[in-house]
């Protein structure tokens, strides 16, 4: 079955979501925030560097709810892939398959 989008809002079902563990994070995907990180990536004049970059992207994503991710000391790949998450959910993306972006090991 297909999907429908709608602009109406009584029929929007609100923003995207992210469990991580037991808790379910929204993701503020309003078109402010989405061109706000987009251009932290897109700047190539920008003097911070990208960890500083992705940093301020899940702040923006977060908002307030960051304080408790960034309280979780994860692992760098499970951060990684929780960046990953949060660009797919802005931009109304699918996230993409782990066994698409790794070859399979020969055998």
């Amino acid at each position: 079955m297909a999907r429908m989008y709608t602009l109406d809002k009584k029929l929007l079902c609100g923003s995207p979501e992210i469990r991580i563990g037991e808790k379910v994070y929204p993701v503020d995907d309003r078109t402010k925030t989405v061109k706000k990180v987009l251009k932290l990536f897109s700047d190539k004049n920008s003097e911070a560097d990208d960890t500083e970059n992705v940093e301020e992207a899940l702040k923006l994503a977060f908002g307030d709810k960051y304080k408790d991710i960034e309280a979780m000391d994860m692992p760098f790949a499970a951060y990684q892939e929780l960046v990953e998450l949060v660009i797919a959910a802005m931009t109304g993306e699918e996230p993409k398959e782990k066994k698409d972006s790794f070859p399979e090991p020969e055998q």
